[in-house]
């Protein structure tokens, strides 16, 4: 058992308006895009900050708000898809920059799915001995591959990080269940493409932009919409519980309209759940403790509620996860 000892989350300082890109690509049909997925802002990450910097901001607040210091974290699994450089972990400079020290540290990435894959994973490892506390971080710095003449992408991503702080929690009322799912059919529907071992950084590749993010394919319009209800119902159903049994949801973030039509099919008002991408966009893998942390300052999520986190995100990769606040 574990329970969320402490959240944070970091946004870097540029702010990115609506207003800007319409004034770059005009109105049409950007107005109607923004309106009808409700991203309103977006922050962008300045030169000299990375997934790294932006996650320690976060794992600092954290921290700090859980009552803990670095030294107390047994365990540190960070969840990003953008991450500071390819090898070593973006996890072994956050974890020297925050002071933790004798901890495990390690990067997840499944895209926009990773950050409720490491919430489960890093609960699965608190067993009060070896690890009894652990910071979990989604940071997402993806403006750093973004084209800015793509009106599709750029229009559409920020930045930014959240934390959970983890610890085990023997006495805590209410247990917790998961689902993890992929269909790794969508692999190449979505992501960047270019930098890796398949696609080296070379002269073809600055060309062809490919170190960029890209969207080569189309993902079905009904993707989320149709797999996000299964996997919910599925994870409560391990703990004999149903949809109306919880009393918060946080959704990945990428579309206001999907979330909206999954609460109505659980028949649940919009007031258990929580949007951010009208002031912050799309944060990707650091969307839902964003969500989180700002649901809970807004007192939207209490103590003692049971709470669903549903992620999902390029590869096409899932999460579900539910536990006591």
């Amino acid at each position: 058992m574990f329970k969320v000892a402490g959240t944070g989350m970091y946004l870097p300082k540029n702010l990115v308006t609506n207003e800007s890109f319409i004034k770059k690509f005009g109105a049409d049909p950007l107005e109607k895009v923004f309106e009808r997925i409700g991203h309103g802002a977006r922050y962008y990450s300045s030169p000299d900050e990375s997934s790294a910097t932006l996650a320690i901001n976060a794992g600092r607040e954290a921290l700090k708000n859980s009552g803990l210091k670095p030294e107390d974290i047994d365990l540190l699994i960070i969840s990003t898809d953008t991450p500071s450089q390819l090898s070593p972990a973006t996890a072994a400079e956050v974890q020297h920059k925050l002071g933790i020290k004798s901890a495990g540290a390690f990067d997840v990435n499944c895209a926009c799915a990773g950050f409720v894959t490491a919430v489960d994973m890093a609960a699965k490892y608190l067993d009060g001995k070896d690890y009894k506390h652990a910071l979990v971080i989604g940071t997402y710095a993806m403006s750093k591959h973004l084209d800015p003449d793509d009106m599709w992408t750029s229009t559409l991503f920020g930045d930014g990080a959240g934390a959970f702080v983890l610890s085990y929690a023997p006495g805590q009322k209410g247990k917790t269940a998961s689902t993890l799912k992929a269909d790794g059919s969508y692999w190449d529907f979505m992501g960047i493409y270019g930098g890796g071992s398949a696609m080296p950084v070379d002269e073809k590749v600055l060309i062809e932009r490919t170190h960029k993010v890209k969207v080569p394919k189309k993902f079905p319009a009904t993707l989320n919409s149709d797999e996000w209800p299964p996997l919910i119902e599925k994870t409560l159903a391990k703990l004999d519980l149903k949809p109306a049994d919880a009393q918060a949801y946080v959704f990945t973030q990428i579309r206001k309209p999907t979330i909206v039509e999954v609460m109505e099919k659980f028949n649940l008002p919009m007031e258990k759940t929580h949007t951010i991408m009208d002031k912050w966009g799309y944060t990707g893998s650091a969307c839902v403790p964003m969500a989180f942390h700002d649901m809970a300052e807004q007192g939207k999520v209490k103590r003692g509620d049971r709470v669903v986190l549903c992620a999902s995100g390029g590869g096409y990769s899932m999460a579900c996860m539910t536990f006591i606040y």
